[in-house]
């Protein structure tokens, strides 16, 4: 078991994570085998948005969370991920308000930016109490873009015979590539972070939302 500064940590490691502290400037592209395409501006970048791409992006106060379609120009100064072919409609949030939906272990989860349908992108915001783990050790089939916004907690990354711990602190950027075996824990402090899941599990499909689901027939 390891534990290394985010500024002494390589790029990646063998099991596909890249740490960035506060203040740190750089731009992760999708890897080549990756199924859906994205680019990460870490740090403060004009980022140029092309037609039929979008970006989610926070805004520089840290209360405000915004998805904003191509082609536009945009200033971020935090974190700002592009998704390329995806192209809903203009959204801007508050992030003020907490968490509203149950969770694993006792955290909470709010949909920032709920998928429209199965498979779309989503930004959630996480919370994590002090003492706990957001999940067991697990993996997602897609990449997750993290942005810790507040309090203090661990990433963990690796298997039982060979894992590397690393502090996660405001500001922190935790990008886990498709199949990386990780989960994140608190000690004495709670943790809030912003994940965008490139890819949803769950989502609306063509027969299977509230307009449908709410709507009944009866004989005329």
């Amino acid at each position: 078991m390891s534990v290394a500064k985010i500024e002494e940590l390589p790029r990646a490691d063998p099991y596909g994570v890249k740490y960035f502290g506060r203040g740190a400037v750089a731009i992760v592209e999708a890897r080549a085998e990756n199924l859906y395409f994205f680019t990460a501006y870490v740090g403060v970048h004009e980022v140029a948005v092309e037609r039929g791409d979008c970006v989610y992006w926070l805004a520089d106060d840290l209360e405000t969370a915004l998805l904003t379609r191509g082609p536009t120009r945009i200033t971020s100064r935090h974190l700002a991920t592009v998704i390329r072919g995806y192209t809903p409609e203009d959204r801007t949030t508050t992030i003020r308000q907490g968490t509203t939906l149950p969770y694993v272990n006792g955290c909470s989860t709010k949909q920032l930016f709920p998928p429209d349908r199965l498979g779309d992108p989503t930004l959630q915001l996480l919370h994590m109490p002090p003492h706990t783990t957001e999940q067991v050790h697990h993996i997602h089939s897609t990449v997750r873009v993290v942005y810790v916004l507040r309090g203090r907690g661990t990433s963990v990354v690796g298997t039982s015979e060979h894992s590397t711990r690393q502090d996660l602190v405001p500001g922190t950027v935790c990008i886990l590539e498709p199949m990386c075996p990780h989960h994140f824990e608190t000690d004495a402090e709670p943790l809030m972070c912003i994940p965008l899941h490139v890819f949803s599990s769950s989502g609306s499909s063509e027969l299977d939302h509230p307009m449908f689901r709410g709507t009944h027939a009866v004989p005329r």
